[in-house]
């Protein structure tokens, strides 16, 4: 399965549980708003049910039980209600939210009402009419506010768990990597000490001082690999270093091993500072990314290495006029596993993106990258 294979399905993963997350808090709220439905209308049942009572009281004869009547009047302690006349002249009101009942409150609260519900016609005598303004009582309010509630708690747990997990499996990721990394850097300490010695044996034996000088060239250079392995996963950030003098030499190193047509730009500027770093795993980073621009040219082309100082960080941005990136491309390129060439691990940029983070405690990002136009990396370390 390739990484894109895994890639997809992953995000058809995220994207079922995201649809499915939508669709139970959909669900939540339609059932919600269905029951405050019904408690609404029951409430617009019992202000009809209250404005009879005023009706029966208004309208009864002097020797009539009045107790039911008087009774339901009293039982309603949560519907907030205003009777007004004829005219919108307030008469009464009952059950208003909040303490203030100064004449501006209750009319603004009356406005509130005029836009929630129709009025309900109490009619007290033939050419005599009030009506009863209602809104929504505090229970049915809570109920409204209760799903959005507890949604959004729902959602803020799922959110501080996912980004947890997320942590502790970069976490693991990293203690992998790292792993991996130093078993190999001890794996090629034996060979390599091997080497040397057949090394001093081929000199003894009087072989050829040129094959012998190349030998210990390749030497030298598998026992830098094998350094850079061993300290990966360093948090320490280093001592103060010559940056100019690791970019001029990292340049000069790839020159003269590219091909005729690919051309390396060094500019760095006068007032580079010395920073801490680890010059063998700094030096790592810079050439993966120039050997990955190298790559994106396949083989002619100009690569621009450039740094500046500036508000106590020092900036190095590599350019080439490769083909480019997309966007998904760009989104990816960090991801352990990812690569684009047909040969390859996809394991170059994560390593070096961990090496200039955790241990520079700097910032290794895509710049700019547009296809067809080249790309531009960007590494941000602190002076």
């Amino acid at each position: 399965m390739t990484f894109f294979d895994v890639y997809k399905m992953k995000n058809l993963w995220k994207g079922g549980l995201l649809l499915s997350a939508v669709g139970i808090g959909a669900l939540t709220l339609w059932y919600t708003e269905q029951f405050a439905s019904h408690l609404q209308a029951e409430e617009e049942r019992r202000v009809e049910l209250w404005a009879e009572a005023i009706e029966s009281i208004v309208q009864s004869n002097p020797e009539a039980d009045l107790t039911l009547a008087t009774r339901i009047i009293e039982l309603n302690t949560t519907i907030p209600l205003i009777l007004t006349d004829a005219h919108g002249v307030i008469l009464n009101h009952r059950n208003l939210p909040g303490p203030d009942t100064s004449g501006v409150a209750i009319e603004r609260e009356l406005k509130v009402m005029m836009a929630y519900a129709k009025p309900i016609q109490v009619n007290l005598l033939p050419g005599v009419d009030q009506f009863i303004y209602r809104n929504e009582s505090v229970n049915v309010r809570r109920l409204h506010n209760y799903p959005r509630f507890l949604l959004a708690i729902i959602a803020a747990y799922i959110v501080l768990a996912y980004f947890g997990f997320s942590r502790a499996r970069k976490a693991e990721q990293d203690r992998v990597w790292t792993g991996m990394a130093r078993e190999t850097a001890h794996q090629l300490g034996t060979p390599l000490s091997a080497l040397y010695g057949w090394t001093t044996l081929l000199e003894e034996e009087g072989a050829s001082p040129a094959a012998v000088s190349e030998i210990k060239k390749d030497l030298t250079r598998l026992q830098t690999v094998a350094d850079r392995f061993s300290k990966i996963g360093a948090e320490n950030k280093g001592d103060l270093g010559d940056l100019a003098e690791l970019l001029r030499h990292t340049v000069d190193y790839l020159q003269r091993r590219s091909p005729g047509e690919m051309h390396l730009h060094l500019d760095v500027t006068e007032d580079l500072p010395q920073i801490p770093m680890q010059p063998v795993l700094l030096g790592w980073v810079i050439e993966n990314l120039l050997r990955n621009a190298m790559d994106a040219m396949e083989g002619k082309g100009e690569v621009t290495i450039t740094a500046v100082h500036q508000n106590q960080k020092v900036w190095i941005d590599v350019s080439d006029t490769g083909r480019g990136m997309s966007a998904r491309t760009k989104r990816s390129v960090f991801n352990p596993g990812f690569t684009t060439k047909t040969r390859g691990w996809g394991l170059g940029l994560s390593l070096a993106k961990r090496i200039v983070e955790s241990g520079h405690r700097g910032r290794l990002s895509v710049l700019r990258s547009s296809l067809g136009e080249g790309s531009t990396f960007r590494i941000e370390l602190p002076c």
